[in-house]
């Protein structure tokens, strides 16, 4: 028996013990929200990099969406809640890096919609005080928090969502603690994948491209995957992201601009696209806080420097995914793409949750 067989077969030959071990000598990466949209992105592309191993970190272990999870390599499923404090500190133990999102939808009620920022912020509190725990440790090296992208103007900020101020108040919130220098906080915008909606009018048709704000207002998007791919390059590069903050989009285009780009893709033979707002007063009435959200992109609009993002990107090699890119798989996938289970519905109206 040659030098390589018996490797392999003293590889073979390893208990579930020792390849646990072995599995934990790569830096442990902990993922809140696993099975939301963007965690989902988040622990794919790092698992992709193999130079880490990661704890995502779900409400419901065994849904469907976990167990597309842990199907992929160096990941492993754990139980945990953000408004569980003990489950956390768990779920936290050890760790290198934690990636943590926070979100505002509770459930829809009649008069106050799915947005509840109190109930954000107290996941935010327990987020922020188990880091800090950990990080007086010393094992945490890492902590990035996912928030949502400054104004363009913030002269014009006032009124801003209560979802975007409640992100932006965990964020003080870590400072305060003292995390700055250990800490990186990703802002996105608007996701694609909002334009394509179960609500009443914000879905995307051979006719129709669909949004929330006016058709002449520019609207910075990006595709809620990049998040991952931003994500994976700033655990990649420590030395360059911690203590920073850093606004993310893919593309600033106008709602108009938007449906010409849809036309284009679909083809001269295809029908006429318009772009169709959602009349501000019935958003108003069925998700308030998505009403302010639009008034508040048309008057402040998002602040991601897109020029120095390209460059930067380039700089990490992330390929940012175009909106027409987006749209092609979507065309593509059109008759046959089934939507994946347990996703909150007013969930994927919120730029970054």
């Amino acid at each position: 028996m040659d030098f390589s067989s018996q490797i392999a077969l003293s590889k073979r030959d390893l208990d579930s013990h020792e390849i646990h071990k072995l599995k934990r000598s790569k830096p442990v990466i902990a993922v809140t929200m696993a099975t939301s949209r963007q965690g989902y992105s988040v622990v794919k592309h790092l698992s992709e990099n193999n130079c880490f191993q990661i704890r995502a970190i779900t409400r419901s272990p065994f849904s469907k969406r976990a167990e597309l999870l842990a199907k992929l390599p160096n990941v492993e499923i754990v139980k945990g809640d953000l408004l569980q404090r003990e489950s956390l500190e768990k779920c936290f133990s050890g760790v290198y890096g934690i990636f943590g999102n926070t979100t505002p939808t509770k459930g829809w009620m009649l008069g106050r919609g799915s947005m509840v920022r109190d109930y954000e912020l107290e996941q935010g509190r327990n987020l922020v005080d188990v880091v800090k725990e950990i990080a007086d440790l010393g094992t945490l090296k890492h902590f990035v928090f996912s928030s949502v992208c400054k104004p363009k103007d913030p002269l014009k900020s006032q009124p801003a969502p209560g979802h975007f101020t409640s992100k932006w108040s965990i964020e003080e919130y870590i400072l305060i603690n003292g995390l700055n220098e250990l800490s990186t906080i990703l802002r996105p915008v608007s996701y694609f994948e909002n334009f394509d909606s179960d609500l009443p009018g914000v879905q995307i048709s051979n006719s129709i491209f669909p949004g929330v704000v006016d058709k002449d207002k520019l609207w910075q998007t990006i595709a809620v995957d990049d998040v991952g791919l931003w994500t994976k390059a700033v655990f990649e590069n420590p030395q360059k992201f911690l203590g920073e903050a850093l606004n993310i989009a893919g593309e600033e285009m106008t709602g108009k601009d938007m449906a010409a780009l849809w036309q284009k893709i679909n083809g001269k033979e295809s029908p006429s696209v318009r772009y169709s707002m959602v009349p501000r007063q019935l958003m108003n009435f069925i998700e308030h806080d998505i009403a302010l959200m639009a008034s508040w992109i048309e008057r402040a609009g998002y602040g991601a420097d897109l020029k120095a993002l390209r460059a930067l990107a380039d700089e990490l090699e992330i390929t940012m995914t175009p909106l027409s890119c987006w749209l092609r798989e979507k065309t593509s996938t059109r008759n046959t793409q089934k939507r994946l289970p347990g996703i909150n519905l007013q969930r994927r109206l919120v730029p970054a949750s």
